[in-house]
């Protein structure tokens, strides 16, 4: 089956990034895995039909990014070509089924840009013959079986119709052109069976219901008055099966659903409308046909849903965080679901000075010891690069006084040993190191100067450079620095002062912003966040305990659990871990040289001692971090 769910990518308007998911084929439930930049204002996604490249609408800078997929594990690249020329305001992308061309839709220069694809490289060529429009272009589609595309105009109150030449790909005006639709049509969809077209219309409250004749023209079918179950319809989508059409309402913050007539196309409501997030700017339907998702744009989260394979009903399934301004989701799907496994776990030995290097049993979480590799001098903390390409170990004690340093090393992927680089100069006393997950910057808790130093990782080297105008200020002692899996905030341990500093990262900078401070455990040395980005985690060095928080999926704000926390571990723990299938937790405890194992419970963050309880390591094992591989 080639319908599988497999990764999601999210254009976030206010930070100019694109979000990357991992999809749980089972649950439905997203994962982070990682971000891109963009253009200025990405607000359209589309991906190409064999799932290898994502084109992004850019408003603000007239552009389309253009990213290779890497099928495995979802990364984006930049193509080789990393953007194409539009006209102005560009608001809408799409992608024939044969994969062939692309279509844009500029808001501002009312027209329709076309491009030829490079099959290998994804590059846009534009076809230089732009074609004029009604008066503010919205969204454009194209029908399954790529002869006809389709476009909504919101001022003009119509919706367009072209035709498309097999070979170029070069749009005609249909006969006729184009037909009425209700008051501002926003969006357009087409059902799988190429039979029917909806136009979400937002003063007007309806969907406009047409059918598709043999030369792609349009005739209408009913205007369907949806003012029952909301206020403003924003986006339209039709389910992959072709029954049900979902319909998001920016005005009221809510979803509603519609059975579909498969004779005539005419639409039924089924229940009552479910929940959203603020501001719902689009609806997505998985291509299994089992989940919805709503991208919520002033709560900066995505409503997660479960779609009954009978009626249609959507059942809320739970809200995961997003960056800044989300406005639009697009999918890839393959033959198997995505799958995460631990590989590898490192532990940074303070007075052992050097990193073991353990193998990670995928099943039981058991860890088996490798070579151990030397470090510089007192390594308080390591971590992991979100490519497992490099690790970093942040150096408390050379030079002796006031500083430190980081050790840089690339891994082995097939063994996980570690080959030393180029180190770099840090703040004073260095005690944690945590890389965010675009794998683009680095941060170093300084607890002597009370700050989070910054820098800009090396793609190919992993090489350190200082970006001396992010230095950020903490707490009293800060001793462990972490990044929630969306890449949105940083977050501070502070011993000295018994507080936990929260700050926005800068998606293009890197340059941290305080937000605020929040009541910590007692002693907090370590803090880290579970690859959901639901629960943050902290060793209390002082009371051999780990505390529990559950994390605000808007705000980042963190709340400490009612049931299982603070859950006992070994002996000063000083560092916890999370491995990448996000199923086990490990604490180096630097008063008894183990490591503590956990399971986690996926639904409410509660950790239960694994099988087996412990580890044992080197002497004064102040860090621990695991890696993975995904398929």
């Amino acid at each position: 089956m080639t319908n599988i769910p497999r990764f999601a990518y999210v254009a976030n308007w206010s930070d100019n990034t694109v979000s990357i998911y991992s999809v749980n084929a089972t649950t439905g439930q997203l994962r982070h895995n990682g971000y891109v930049l963009a253009g200025t204002n990405p607000t359209s996604v589309a991906i190409h039909p064999a799932n290898k490249f994502a084109y992004v609408a850019n408003c603000g800078s007239d552009t389309i990014s253009i990213y290779l997929i890497n099928q495995i594990t979802g990364a984006l690249t930049p193509g080789t070509t990393p953007t194409a020329a539009t006209q102005i305001y560009p608001v809408s992308v799409t992608v024939d089924p044969t994969g062939r061309f692309a279509y844009v839709a500029n808001l501002n220069s009312p027209s329709i840009s076309a491009y030829i694809i490079n099959q290998t490289t994804g590059a846009l060529t534009d076809r230089a013959d732009v074609i004029p429009t009604g008066s503010q272009p919205r969204c454009v589609t194209v029908d399954p079986t790529g002869k006809y595309l389709y476009m909504a105009d919101s001022v003009g109150d119509q919706i367009w119709v072209f035709t498309i030449n097999q070979t170029n790909g070069v749009l005609t005006p249909g006969t006729p052109a184009n037909v009425l639709a209700g008051d501002q049509p926003l969006s357009v969809a087409v059902d799988p069976s190429g039979k029917f077209l909806y136009a979400a219309t937002g003063i007007g409250n309806s969907i406009s219901v047409y059918s598709i004749g043999a030369g792609g023209g349009l005739t209408s079918v009913e205007i369907k008055d949806v003012s029952t179950q909301g206020i403003a319809p924003y986006s339209i989508t039709v389910s992959p099966s072709g029954l049900f059409a979902y319909v998001s309402f920016d005005a009221n913050d809510r979803v509603s659903v519609y059975s579909i007539n498969q004779t005539t196309g005419e639409l039924t409501v089924v229940g009552t409308h479910v929940a959203a997030g603020s501001s719902p700017d689009s609806i997505t339907v998985d291509p299994s046909g089992k989940f919805a998702y709503a991208t919520n744009n002033s709560s900066n989260n995505i409503s997660v849903y479960t779609i009954h394979q009978t009626t249609g009903a959507l059942t809320a399934a739970g809200i995961i965080s997003a960056r800044i301004n989300p406005k639009a989701m697009a999918m890839t799907s393959g033959t198997a679901a995505v799958t995460y496994t631990p590989k590898f776990a490192y532990a940074a030995n303070n007075d052992s000075d050097n990193i073991s290097v353990y193998t990670i049993n995928s099943t039981t979480g058991e860890l088996t010891a490798g070579t151990a590799v030397a470090a510089v001098k007192n390594p308080r903390s390591i971590a992991v690069d979100p490519y497992g390409r490099f690790a970093y170990a942040a150096n408390y004690g050379e030079p002796l006084s006031p500083f430190g340093s980081i050790s840089v090393y690339t891994i082995n992927s097939t063994t996980g040993a570690l080959t030393a680089g180029v180190k770099a100069d840090t703040g004073s006393r260095p005690h944690s190191v945590t890389v965010d997950p675009s794998g683009r910057f680095a941060y170093v808790a300084n607890s002597d100067g009370n700050t989070i130093s910054a820098y800009s990782i090396n793609s190919t080297t992993g090489v350190l450079t200082s970006k001396t105008d992010t230095t950020a200020v903490a707490g009293t002692s800060p001793i462990s620095v972490t990044v929630d899996p969306s890449g949105r905030f940083a977050y501070a341990a502070n011993s000295g002062a018994g507080s936990i500093s929260a700050y926005t990262i800068n998606p293009t900078t890197g340059v941290l912003a305080l937000v605020g401070s929040y009541a910590s455990g007692v002693l907090p040395y370590s803090i880290t966040v579970d690859p959901t980005g639901k629960y943050a985690y902290a060793a209390n060095y002082g009371g051999g305990s780990i505390s529990i928080y559950l994390i605000d999926q808007t705000t980042g704000a963190l709340t400490e659990a009612t049931s299982g926390s603070p859950r006992s571990c070994g002996l000063q723990p000083f560092s916890i871990a999370i491995d990448p299938s996000g199923k086990f937790a490990y604490a180096a405890n630097s008063g008894a040289n183990t490591i503590s194992i956990f399971s986690i419970n996926q639904d409410l963050g509660t950790l239960m001692p694994g099988t087996p309880t412990t580890a044992g390591t080197g002497t004064k094992p102040y860090s621990i971090v695991t890696t993975g591989s995904i398929q």
